[in-house]
């Protein structure tokens, strides 16, 4: 962040939930184009086609070059000599050799070297395969051939729980994926660990496999095959969502398990709602891209809540799960003013107050007390309490007979008519535009970026979100102030600056990138 000088420039029902309770580029080593005319996929084809040919094959044709070809994609219980596909770096060839014999030593096959255990290989193994692409093919067709005919069952094992990981992180290269894709389909028969090697890379191949590589706690567990633990989500409401995730499930994932608990099912309306990951007591606040493993992002400090972000899909009142999650978030953002009421609007908050009243299965007026806890913070001394709790009677009247499923539906559709629904809403401090009132509510949806006056309802600045070219960052101007945030936005050749200043401008800026569908931050 760049640091600022003087003046910047310009419930849902706890039962119901309760009862549901990283692609690459292509390896260096020297590839051929496949016939077109027929193939097997078979690893025996694979090597016969891309595998360094040993000297000891040389002269050798027909069937007799098939049988010693195909013994090069078989255990071998001697470490080889050279690489198995043809590199023309002789540094890449030395590191492939060595690679081979690591994968030994974590299959037990050889011993291993003082003070490595199996993880610091099996890590060792995995961040190559991160840092030198094209090393990634080499090691695949490593651990595929020791797994295959090695006659000791434990040792086998350990070479598929290998796999089984290197699935989960990254993909073959595009000319070695339909041999995996069939050596894996074809083993899956008499072998469990190529079941979850075949989800596993399935997943890789849609979100791009794990960024980060796993902590060694992850892979002791993995090993042992603790690959599920419990997870909580926070919903809006105070609710609890337990549920469980393995090692490679992603947030997409999670929401789509979610949303069906809701009964939706429109891919297009699961894309509304969001994941958040709050970090400690909210110094980091961001969403989850979809794509993301939550794995490389829990921690023992880091929470999940989920919230709809964005209100385009129609609403549909069809599932009694869907009904109360909606009404505990709009519920939320009304009463923490995020909605705009106008303290002198008596029937309107009236009627919102009632119906969170029968909302609870209340028929009694409220007390005092009570219909306080219905308004908006910062309306509680301000409006004629005497006036609302009489109109509140008269509502109640009306109301007489409404469930309380219909009156949180009521809510929601009542609350549909205020200023900022739809928006996720923060306050800005101060801001860098003269005329411009602060603090303002600033509302933010997947098309605009909005500053309303709250006195006057007034939106005064809207900005198109596709307009955006840059945002940046802007350290506090005083030591107890508030960060700020940066806009730079329209035409490229003569772009205008705003800048907010909010406790959340972290948070906004990551929120705006989700909207956007930016990449997600580095690991």
């Amino acid at each position: 962040m760049e640091q600022r000088s003087g003046r910047r420039k310009s419930q849902l029902q706890r039962g119901e939930w309760d009862r549901a309770s990283e692609a690459h580029s292509d390896t260096s080593a020297t590839y051929v184009a496949l016939p077109t005319d027929s193939h097997d996929y078979t690893m025996q084809e694979f090597a016969l086609l891309y595998f360094r040919r040993p000297q000891t094959l040389l002269g050798q044709t027909g069937e007799a070059e098939r049988k010693a070809m195909a013994s090069l994609v078989q255990f071998s219980k001697v470490p080889i000599q050279e690489s198995l596909l043809s590199f023309s770096d002789e540094d890449m060839n030395q590191q492939a050799v060595k690679s081979f014999q690591a994968l030994m030593q974590v299959m037990g096959d050889q011993p291993k070297r003082w003070g490595k255990d199996e993880l610091d290989l099996i890590y060792g193994l995995l961040k190559l395969c991160r840092e030198k692409d094209n090393l990634r093919d080499e090691i695949y067709c490593q651990a595929i051939k020791q797994v295959t005919g090695h006659p000791r069952p434990k040792h086998c094992a350990r070479g598929w729980s290998f796999l089984s990981l290197l699935t989960g992180y990254v993909p073959p290269s595009a000319t070695l994926m339909p041999y995996v894709t069939k050596f894996l389909q074809d083993s899956s028969l008499s072998q469990e660990l190529a079941r979850s090697s075949q989800e596993h890379l399935q997943r890789t191949v849609k979100y791009g496999g794990r960024r980060r590589l796993p902590s060694l706690s992850e892979m002791r567990a993995f090993l042992k095959g603790h690959v599920i633990h419990q997870l909580l989500i926070h919903l809006p409401g105070g609710v609890d969502y337990k549920t469980t995730i393995r090692t490679f499930t992603v947030a997409a994932e999670l929401l789509e398990e979610l949303c069906r608990q809701m009964g939706i099912g429109d891919p297009q309306e699961v894309q509304e709602f969001a994941l958040f990951l709050i970090k400690g007591d909210g110094e980091l606040v961001r969403p989850l891209w979809p794509q993301e493993y939550l794995n490389s992002v829990l921690d023992k400090d880091v929470s999940l809540h989920s919230r709809r972000l964005d209100w385009e899909t129609q609403l549909h009142f069809d599932n009694p799960t869907y009904i109360g999650t909606h009404f505990s978030q709009v519920q939320r953002d009304y009463l923490q003013g995020q909605l705009l009421v106008s303290a002198q609007a008596d029937a309107q908050l009236a009627r919102l107050a009632a119906l969170q009243h029968l909302s609870k299965g209340l028929e009694e007026p409220p007390s005092e007390q009570d219909l306080l806890a219905y308004l908006p913070k910062q309306l509680q001394w301000q409006v004629n309490l005497t006036a609302i709790k009489s109109l509140i009677g008269q509502e109640l009247k009306q109301l007489q007979g409404c469930s309380s499923q219909d009156a949180q539906i009521s809510f929601i559709e009542a609350a549909r008519v205020l200023p900022l629904f739809g928006y996720t809403v923060y306050t800005a401090l101060r801001v860098s535009r003269p005329g411009l009132p602060s603090p303002s509510l600033l509302g933010l949806n997947r098309q605009h970026l909005i500053l309303m006056d709250p006195s006057s309802q007034q939106v005064c600045c809207s900005i198109a979100l596709k307009d955006l070219q840059r945002m940046h960052l802007l350290s506090p101007m005083e030591a107890e102030g508030s960060p700020g945030l940066e806009l730079n936005y329209g035409p490229a050749a003569s772009p205008e600056t705003i800048w907010f200043e909010l406790p959340q401008a972290q948070e906004l800026k990551h929120t705006i990138a989700f909207l956007l569908d930016s990449e997600p931050p580095s690991p």
